[in-house]
């Protein structure tokens, strides 16, 4: 008998269960492209923001800095000196970025783990990534100073191709950057690089450098060596420092396939005690070609200072107030000040003005005949000529020029307007000063002096009539006032007064003496000697007191502290051939006034004898 049974037959449960697969299986194909849809978005916006950063620490580090040089496509390594300075051309750099798109990432660090499958990333062979190596100014290119830039891990799992060059574009640098970044894809069992996620040209402003042109802040050079290699000019490092790592001295491999990019800079940060070269010199179109780019001042001014001081430039007939430019030509304003944080270069313009008319001067001389004529600008001053031609230097003294219908306005008082003004010379004469001995004028001693100056007799040292006598002094005739304390203010004339001579000491055989006696009441504070080629001693014999031991040649000798006393010098010295001797007493240094024992030539025939002077 037949029983009726509930429930699913196998066949039957596993239509069901097929049936649900297939079902399944529709639902998540239709997920699946909504969810590659995602994971690309994701990759593309996580690329974007890794691109975007490595391109702002570009920005970052190299705006600023004050030199640049760019070496692309460089197989190995640079030798670098310690100093920072690459080859001869001796420029320091302090930092250097290294475009590395060969190796694993963080492969330069001395930290580097040895393992080149610790990571994810190294795992896929990820690669390309920013160096920067410190240091370079004391050190040189050590890789053991790198770090990479924003750090390993910033890169993520992508592969970077990085690269740089530089441009010029109407004198203005800047370092070109193109970066790609690749998904990496999972295929056959490995992992390759082949999706492009994002790709990005940027262009870095080199702001320091692009300021002045005219400053020492420049890019030095840039060479792309798969272009043109250069490696006299930028040698190769042969062996790696001491201390690199196994994975660092692969950079130093001269393997054609091993090239970096090199950008060398200086990043040294301006303290506040750091100065500047401020350079001031005639434009390059200056009115006088002899003065084109002449230098005229160099200051060194501490950075951060706002700097108001150029020289003062003079005026010239013709042109305008001159004015300072920049080396971009723009205008300094030194009255508010130019800060100055570099070197600098200020050209002085002289602007061109409108021509002036130009009139004739004229100067007459004494007796009304033309001595010259000028030409002076219309609204300028006449400049002085010079002395007539008509005038007696020797009795006369030239005192000035003056308006010949004015007297009392001189060259500095007329403003030349046209051609009728006429100058003429003011002349003063000088006094007549003669000079008697032994009751007889000296015709040939007579001189002239300008009025208020002293006189000074042009001869030798009088000699008395009577051998018992010795000259002492010129005064005026019939007074006793002395020639070195009389100022000339009329036409004069001196005598000469001479003492008795006294008892004096017999001179050494291979000596000369010269004895000068000063009197009470003497105002003289200065002995001047000349004693030209002789070796001569001079004591103050009334004090004992030796004042020089070993005189030669010429001299002003202090003996203010012997002044109003009597006293007596004695002067001793050597006569090798003829040769001129001057003793001369000074109320003042250099007051240049002929007494004493003047313009005498002593000859080896005077050895054995003494001289006396009575002052």
């Amino acid at each position: 008998m037949n029983k009726n049974r509930k429930g699913f037959t196998l066949v039957e449960l596993i239509v069901v269960v097929t049936i649900f697969g297939v079902i399944l299986g529709a639902i998540l194909n239709m997920i699946k492209p909504a969810n590659n849809v995602y994971h690309d978005a994701d990759a593309t916006m996580e690329s974007n923001v890794i691109g975007s950063g490595l391109i702002d620490y570009l920005d970052d580090e190299l705006r600023y800095s004050t030199n640049v040089l760019v070496l692309k496509d460089y197989i190995g390594v640079p030798d670098v000196s310690t100093s920072g300075t690459i080859g001869a051309s001796g420029v320091t750099y302090s930092n250097c970025i290294v475009i590395d798109n060969n190796n694993l990432r963080g492969y330069s660090l001395k930290n580097y783990s040895g393992s080149d499958t610790d990571t994810a990333a190294k795992r896929m062979g990820a690669k390309g990534c920013i160096l920067n190596v410190g240091k370079v100014n004391t050190e040189g290119l050590n890789f053991n100073n790198s770090a990479v830039a924003r750090g390993v891990d910033f890169y993520d799992n992508y592969k970077f191709d990085i690269s740089a060059s530089i441009s010029k574009i109407e004198e203005m640098y800047t370092l070109d950057v193109s970066l790609t970044a690749y998904q990496p894809t999972y295929e056959n069992g490995s992992y390759t690089f082949t999706k492009t996620k994002y790709k990005k040209d940027a262009a870095v402003n080199l702001t320091n450098i692009n300021i002045d042109e005219g400053d020492s802040y420049n890019v030095n050079d840039y060479k792309d060596f798969s272009v043109a290699p250069d490696y006299v000019t930028y040698p190769q490092a042969t062996t790696a420092p001491a201390g690199c790592t196994a994975q660092q001295e692969k950079y130093y491999s001269l393997d054609a396939s091993n090239t970096y990019t090199y950008i060398f800079y200086d990043k040294t940060t301006v303290s506040s005690s750091k100065t500047y070269s401020v350079k001031f010199i005639y434009s390059a179109s200056d009115p006088e070609p002899t003065l084109r780019g002449k230098q005229i001042d160099t200051k060194s001014v501490k950075a951060g200072t706002v700097y108001k001081a150029p020289p003062s430039m003079s005026s010239r007939t013709g042109y305008g107030t001159p004015y300072w430019v920049d080396s971009k030509n723009n205008v300094a304003d030194f009255t508010t000040g130019v800060t100055i944080n570099k070197d600098m270069v200020f050209s002085c313009v002289y602007p061109p003005v409108a021509p002036k008319a130009q009139f004739n001067v004229t100067f007459e001389n004494i007796n009304g005949s033309t001595f010259t004529t000028t030409k002076v600008y219309d609204g300028d001053f006449a400049n002085d000529p010079g002395i007539p031609t008509d005038m007696d230097t020797i009795k006369q003294d030239f005192v000035k020029w003056v308006y010949k219908s004015d007297n009392s306005k001189g060259l500095t008082d007329v403003s030349i307007t046209d051609s009728s003004v006429v100058f003429v010379p003011v002349v003063q004469n000088k006094h007549k000063v003669e000079f008697k001995l032994n009751g007889s004028l000296i015709n040939a001693s007579t001189i002239y002096v300008s009025d208020g100056q002293y006189a000074n007799y042009p001869g030798a040292t009088p000699v008395s009539s009577d051998a018992n006598k010795v000259f002492s002094k010129w005064v005026v005739e019939g007074t006793s006032d002395e020639i070195t304390s009389v100022t000339i203010t009329r036409d004069t004339v001196f005598e000469a007064v001479f003492v008795e001579k006294p008892s004096l000491p017999t001179s050494q055989s291979d000596r000369v003496t010269i004895i000068i006696d000063c009197s009470a009441g003497n105002n003289y504070s200065y002995m001047y000697g000349y004693f030209c080629n002789m070796n001569a001693k001079i004591v103050n014999e009334t004090d004992n007191e030796v004042i020089v031991d070993n005189f030669t040649g010429n001299s002003n000798i202090d003996i203010s502290k012997y002044k109003g006393r009597e006293v007596r010098y004695v002067i001793t010295a050597t006569i090798p051939y003829n040769v001129p001797c001057r003793v001369n007493l000074w109320e003042k240094e250099w007051q240049n006034i002929d007494n004493a024992f003047t313009n005498v030539t002593l000859t080896t025939s005077d050895l054995g004898k003494t001289y006396y002077v009575k002052m």
